[in-house]
């Protein structure tokens, strides 16, 4: 990733221009190091002086945040904070003061943000996450439509326990080996990384060696990692299951997870799927068993009731 030479916005991988400014790109543009820690985005609000009974209480709050500034005066007056999205409960306290003012305006990163950002993608999804009673399990996922590999469910890539969805980006040949297509894989992550690159706790070289952590080819036949995921489907005049991709073993696959925080996952799929084999397996033995029991019951059961007829017939 580079960072521009004239605004000093980050640039994409692979970009011409700077998305900020548009200055093209050349080799003026500074590389940025990408170190372990994602670096925190920084906010900033600005505002001026106006006549809404939420001005008093805006500076009430401002004046107890050291980076609190002001320039001018009279009605050129203008107010500026700046914090780290860390905090970000206390920055929605004051947009909501002073957002719909026109001369208020928000800039995270030194980019201009709107009421959105902080709501919504990433740095809406923090502040879930602050909420939360096991934080670091919130962003690999609490349930099993958005449990994920990557540590965060924001790239909306979890692991279905039947598969699915960037699970079935690749091929399977002949000999029942599985591809996976780790150019498409790293594609949608980028776009992802992107559009919530503003969440303070996202580190994209986790994610980027998670991806490098997945095999390139799977054999569920000797990886116990995998199963095959399959289908009913017409072989000569004969329907037969047959493999058409792969499926995770949920319970398995935080062993790709890269970090110190293992998540754990709790499929309700999982645990019903194996209760009603057994089941269905147990209910098969009883009637095998007791097939012959069970019919002799019913015979003497209406034997019983004719009998029974009869005496109350001549009573």
């Amino acid at each position: 990733m580079l960072e521009c030479d004239k605004c000093g916005a980050s640039i994409t991988d692979g970009a011409k221009f700077c998305a900020q400014c548009g200055d093209p790109v050349t080799e003026a543009d500074k590389a940025i190091e990408r170190n372990d820690m994602p670096q925190i985005p920084n906010g900033k609000i600005y505002f001026g002086l106006s006549s809404s009974s939420n001005y008093t209480r805006a500076l009430e709050i401002c004046k107890n945040i050291p980076s609190f500034e002001t320039e001018g005066e009279g009605k050129s007056i203008r107010h500026v904070i700046s914090l780290p999205i860390t905090e970000v409960e206390l920055i929605v306290t004051i947009f909501d003061l002073v957002g719909t003012w026109k001369s208020s305006k928000m800039l995270i990163n030194n980019r201009s943000a709107s009421k959105k950002e902080l709501t919504y993608y990433g740095v809406g999804c923090y502040r879930n996450r602050i909420k939360a009673y096991k934080p670091k399990q919130y962003c690999f996922g609490e349930s099993d439509y958005d449990a994920n590999i990557w540590g965060c469910k924001r790239m909306n890539m979890p692991i279905y326990e039947w598969g699915g969805g960037w699970l079935e980006y690749g091929e399977l040949d002949n000999a029942g080996i599985w591809y996976f297509d780790k150019g498409k894989i790293k594609h949608e992550l980028e776009i992802a990384l992107n559009e919530n690159e503003l969440c303070p706790v996202l580190n994209r070289n986790r994610i980027m060696e998670t991806l490098a952590k997945i095999p390139e080819t799977i054999s569920p036949k000797s990886d116990p990692n995998w199963e095959y995921k399959t289908e009913y489907k017409e072989v000569g005049r004969e329907y037969k299951e047959v493999a058409v991709g792969i499926k995770p073993v949920v319970k398995k696959t935080n062993s790709y997870v890269v970090g110190d925080f293992i998540p754990e996952w709790k499929f309700d799929g999982e645990s019903s799927r194996s209760e009603r084999a057994q089941v269905i397996r147990i209910e098969a033995k009883q009637s095998k068993k007791q097939a012959q029991s069970g019919c002799a019951v019913i015979v003497a059961t209406i034997l019983g009731s004719m009998i029974c007829l009869c005496l109350s017939f001549y009573m």
